[in-house]
């Protein structure tokens, strides 16, 4: 399971994350802010959080494409979190 830190702190950081998760629609995404967790291949889910400048902890369950995914998150990982 890959676990990271992410923010996603723009309307227009909203559609580019959700454009990198579409990519990946067979691996179960979720992102989690407090109590609340979320489809992170929902645009509407992803936009609910853009507003409440928090970091939100982001899973899949991958497996094989680990690596590439990590790539492609990697502009919305907060770093040394």
């Amino acid at each position: 399971m890959l676990k990271k830190v992410i923010n996603i702190s723009s309307l227009e950081n909203a559609k580019k994350f959700v454009n990198v998760t579409s990519k990946y629609d067979d691996i179960p995404m979720r992102l989690r802010v407090d109590d609340y967790e979320i489809d992170a291949h929902s645009i509407v889910g992803v936009l609910s959080i853009v507003d409440r400048d928090e970091n939100a902890v982001f899973t899949a369950n991958c497996s094989g494409s680990e690596d590439e995914l990590l790539k492609d998150i990697e502009p919305f990982i907060v770093a040394g979190v």
